[in-house]
């Protein structure tokens, strides 16, 4: 995906479309899957990878507003810095001892968001 002849305004419709139906989706699984009692600790989880994942994006796309931090390689940085942000939170909420559900609901909009780069990255080339 190049960021430099991506559409930034398709682009962050397309995503907060997909966040949308993924949480239109999630709300029938969530109740086979998830206890009552814990359905906003993992949406608080989930809320929390989401708002990581468009941080490193936005953070991402800051090349097109400045070249030269693209030629320092100012995006693979973000990569590295954002690996440890998520492993870091992950962590936390591990270590302060929240339930399982919000690390999961963690996992599972990291996920989505990673699957949603894959689905960007074929289509913008098209």
């Amino acid at each position: 995906m190049d960021l430099y002849r991506l559409n930034l305004k398709k682009f962050h419709i397309l995503y907060f479309t997909y966040v949308l139906l993924s949480v239109l989706i999630s709300i029938p699984l969530l109740d086979l899957w998830v206890n009552k009692n814990l359905h906003f600790v993992f949406y608080l989880g989930a809320g929390v990878s989401f708002f990581l994942q468009i941080a490193a994006m936005e953070l991402r796309f800051l090349p097109r507003v400045s070249p030269s931090l693209g030629e320092k390689g100012f995006p693979f940085f973000t990569v590295i810095l954002f690996f440890f942000v998520n492993l870091g939170t992950i962590s936390a909420l591990a270590f302060l001892e929240f339930p399982f559900e919000s690390i999961a609901g963690f996992l599972i909009a990291y996920f989505l968001h990673l699957l949603f780069l894959v689905f960007a990255s074929y289509y913008s080339e098209k």
